[in-house]
């Protein structure tokens, strides 16, 4: 696939062939994986919802992410984007739900991890997948593309195994 449309086209294309609706939770991409998703026409044949979950608070608040694994584990954790997918999909009533989480720079958070760290999850009902990456761009917009990409990606796989 030769570009991110080209993607989610062939996204949609699985998802609708498989009668699956996905849900989007988006820390550090602020949107841009929904923004996306709803790019193409016929989007509402696979996508429900987005929640952009920025804010520490607002994991805890609207995806039910537990305070301890936060201040344990960090927001960007493979602990919190399971949370917030699971958050997700009791939310959305989704079949499939993304989130991600992750540092886009420039700067670094409080935390030891570098810029670039990602973490994503797919899950539906019965499996799980979250996976770390690191992005090698040093500029935050090219991050967060990169970032929309590999979920896009990340979505398209999980579904395609299902």
């Amino acid at each position: 696939m030769s570009n991110i449309l080209d993607m989610v086209d062939g996204l949609k294309n699985l998802a609708i062939s498989k009668k699956i609706v996905i849900s989007t939770a988006e820390s550090c991409t602020g949107g841009l994986i929904s923004k996306y998703l709803t790019d193409l026409p016929g989007s509402s044949d696979f996508y429900n919802s987005s929640i952009i979950v920025y804010s520490n608070n607002s994991k805890i608040n609207l995806l039910n992410v537990n305070p301890k694994t936060l201040s344990e584990f960090g927001a960007v954790s493979e602990e919190v984007v399971k949370e917030m997918s699971k958050g997700l999909l009791e939310v959305t009533r989704s079949n499939i739900a993304i989130a991600v989480s992750g540092i886009m720079g420039p700067d670094s958070d409080d935390t030891d991890k570098d810029v670039g760290t990602l973490w994503i999850c797919v899950r539906s009902n019965d499996k799980t997948k979250a996976s770390k990456f690191y992005l090698k761009h040093n500029d935050r917009f090219m991050n967060r593309e990169h970032a929309a990409e590999i979920a896009i990606k990340s979505l398209y796989d999980f579904i395609n195994q299902l």
